[in-house]
């Protein structure tokens, strides 16, 4: 079967963006990927929301007047990476919404975009051990 060439409309990948906006959470901080940038769309500031009933962590766009904004992301032509946070203070929030956690593990939570209202929903019930650079016992 031949291929009609001209029915093919062909889209450049960009290999530089993760496929959903996962979180990588370690005992040295967190890390949000790429797409948490792209899909929020490079935010100047953020709130940092949970719901620890239901194991929820969130990332909210918000404007700079807000309350509890914190700074998140650079403009993209210069956020050229992964976005990483050190806070102790959100760390162990969010270490406190997985189960089971272990300081010496990386864990890798999937998030899911709400486009509507520019939050990124994470539920850390869902966190897996993520195998890649994970530390040594």
């Amino acid at each position: 079967m031949a291929i009609k060439f001209s029915n093919i409309n062909l889209e450049v990948l960009d290999l530089t963006t993760n496929a959903t906006p996962d979180i990588f959470v370690n005992q040295n901080g967190i890390t949000f990927s790429k797409r948490v940038l792209e899909d929020l769309n490079y935010p100047q500031t953020v709130q940092y929301c949970n719901d620890p009933a239901q194991h929820i962590f969130a990332i909210r766009v918000c404007k700079s007047n807000e309350a509890k904004a914190v700074s998140f992301s650079k403009p993209r032509a210069e956020q050229t990476n992964t976005l990483g946070c050190n806070n102790k203070n959100l760390h162990d929030v969010i270490a406190a919404l997985i189960p089971d956690y272990q300081p010496k593990k990386r864990y890798k939570v999937v998030g899911e975009y709400d486009a509507e209202n520019r939050v990124i929903y994470y539920d850390m019930s869902a966190a897996e051990v993520s195998e890649f650079r994970a530390v040594k016992d």
